[in-house]
This record gives structure tokens, sequence and C-alpha cells, in this order.
């Protein structure tokens, strides 16, 4: 079977491994003109580290990788509203790991063994007929494949010239990541609350912390005019631990300023063109689920297509598989999100009686294999 995987980051790396774990080969590739230079992080709840093992990988990605054992909701002030000990909830699955964004990309590239990878390069036109994709690609030539993957993220190509009316919708959050020194000996995942505003800091190494924050805005004209102010000024009624991060942030900081938008489709595939990660099915950052749903996807996908009589039988099935799981964590996604905009006292009252209860009924799911 001749595969085209269109898009370089985790969805399509995880699926090239994972086909190659199989005995298959794809083509990859990716518009950037090499792997995509990022200096963010990435966290991986339980079920994306057990993909990690079924991909062959989680030696490799904990050796880089900062163990997780705590997640923390605090308010703006740093008062706690809720500890849930995430090693022992994921325990018997997989651990909670956090690492730089761009090392994961490396462990996934490096492992890349019969795939043929190529860069700045990307798809201008698919055509479909006879159950065949002829596929032109921005330099101009041509090739055709019996299955095109897109795989290609929140604004995917692959989506545009095959799907009808699949637009990602803003949620109404933007939101600025970076990478600092822990200069608050932050040790676990610490997430603090205010009015409309969010910060998350996440170690990443011994020295390193990942920083997310996010704030609810109305429209665009809004978004342009917040992306101007400093986030010093913002979140200056925050307190430590997390607020010292931003306010002593090294002036060279590359700090990444970006709408949250999502993705929902009543399909995922269209002949032999499937979608797959946040190309398929992009969600808000507030289960923190992205990397591990694109990694499930590409585990699921070679499966069934190592093990399905057809391509047509294997797209069905993988959709049928898939969607469940993906529209749970959706759902997740919306609940918390809807949570954090209640008046801080009522919030408050919620995580600290139910703070545990709320994360175990959104994950419990995903415990059980894809």
């Amino acid at each position: 079977m001749k595969i085209l995987i269109v898009g370089g980051g985790i969805a399509g790396l995880s699926l090239a491994r994972a086909l190659e774990l199989r005995g298959l080969q794809a083509d990859l590739i990716e518009h950037h003109a090499d792997e995509p230079a990022t200096g963010t992080g990435l966290y991986l709840p339980g079920n994306a580290t057990r993909a990690l093992e079924q991909l062959g990988l989680l030696e490799a990605v904990s050796a880089e990788a900062f163990a997780i054992h705590t997640q923390r909701i605090l308010d703006s002030s740093g008062r706690p509203l809720s500890i849930t000990h995430t090693a022992d909830f994921w325990s018997g699955c997989g651990p909670c790991l956090s690492l730089p964004r761009a090392r994961l990309y490396s462990i996934l590239r490096g492992a890349l063994s019969h795939s043929t990878l190529r860069f700045g390069v990307s798809v201008v036109g698919i055509k479909q007929a006879n159950g065949f994709c002829e596929v032109t690609l921005s330099d101009g030539t041509s090739a055709e494949y019996d299955l095109v993957v897109g795989a290609d993220g929140v604004h995917s190509c692959v989506r545009k010239l095959a799907f009808q009316a699949s637009k990602p919708a803003f949620v109404g959050n933007v939101c600025w990541r970076f990478m600092t020194p822990n200069t608050t000996g932050i040790d676990g995942w610490t997430v603090m609350l205010g009015d409309g505003l969010t910060l998350l800091a996440i170690p990443v190494s011994e020295r390193s912390v990942y920083v997310y924050a996010d704030m609810a805005v109305a429209d665009n004209e809004a978004r342009n005019q917040i992306r101007e102010i400093p986030l010093v000024s913002l979140f200056g009624s925050f307190a430590a631990p997390v607020f010292p991060l931003i306010a002593n942030t090294p002036a060279n900081t590359e700090v990444h300023f970006g709408s949250i938008e999502q993705v929902v489709m009543d399909e995922w595939v269209s002949g032999r063109v499937v979608l797959i990660g946040d190309a398929a099915h992009a969600s808000s950052p507030s289960m923190a689920e992205g990397a591990g749903m694109a990694m499930e996807d590409a585990l699921v996908l070679a499966e069934i297509l190592t093990t399905t009589a057809s391509p047509d039988a294997a797209l069905a099935a993988y959709s049928q598989r898939r969607r469940p799981r993906v529209e749970w964590v959706q759902k997740q996604c919306k609940a918390r999100d809807k949570m954090r905009t209640l008046p801080p006292i009522a919030r408050a009252g919620v995580l600290k009686l139910f703070g545990n209860a709320l994360y175990k009924r959104a994950y419990t799911r995903l415990r059980k294999p894809a």
C-alpha cells in the first residue's frame, strides 16, 4: 500500500513510526523547511505515555522528560483549591511526563528508518478516482497514492482540499506560551485561576519550566488589542508561585501568542483521504490531550490498515473506533473550560469539594486502551 502522510508534527511522525512497526512505510511531507522549531513545552498524561510505549519510545522520552506526580489548582492569590496525585491515578497505565516539544519531535523523527521524509513541501491538489489519490505538490511534482493522511494540524491543508465546510472555530480564548528558568521551584503541574485568566506552569527539566497563560476575549478586534499588552500588566493581580515566572522572564524569551481553536467534523474520511490528530478534532488544551489523541489515532490507524481486508473498510473501522473517545475528550474540554468561567467564589467551592472527583470523571475512560 502506497501511503502519503501530510504533516511532520506529532500525529504524522507517530503514524510513520506505527506503520514501520507493522512492516509498512510511507512518504511524509511537511511544509516547514525542517522540523518545526518551537520553544514550548508539552505535558503528557498517562494515556499519552502508554501510546509512546506502544511506539517503542517511552524509554527514550523518559530520559529527556520530567516526571509529574501532582496537579495543583490555586486561585490567583495562591490559595490551594485542589490537588490530584496524578502518579497514583495513572498507575498501571503510564507515567505523566513533561518535556520540550522539540525533543519529542526529534525522538519521533529519529526513530524512523524506512519512511521517506521531505520538508519544505506542501500539497496543492488532491484528485480521487478509481480508489487512488493523485496528489500534486508545491514543488510541481505529482504522484499517485492508495491513501492520503492529513496530519497537518488545526489549519489543515488536506482538510481544505478534500472536505467541505470544515474551518476551525475560535473557542473564546487567546494564549501565550513560553519556556523560562524555574526560579520559583515549581515541582508539578501548577495552575492559577483568575477572573477570565489562567496561568499554568509545568517543569520540563530540573531547571526549566513551561508557562502557559490564557485569557477570555470576545472577538478578533479584542485579540489584536490584547496582543500588544505586556503579560505582566494583564496578570498583575496574580501572586506566587507562577506570576514571578512572568515578572522575571528574560528579555530575549520567545513568547508564542495565538488563538485557541477547535475542529469538530461529522466525517474524518473522504474516499481515500483520512484526517488524524488536530486536523480532524482539535480541541482546547484544558485536557492536555492533543498529543495523546494524535498518537492514539496513529496507532489505531496503523493497526486497522494492517488487519482489515481493504483500505475502505479500514478507514470506516478507524472512524468508528476512534470517534467515541475523541468526542468524549472534546466534551470534557468544553465542560472544564465552562467551569473556569464560573464566578471565582463558586468555582473555588466546586474545586475544593469536587476537584479530584472531576479529574477522575474526565480521565478514567482514557485509562482504558484506545
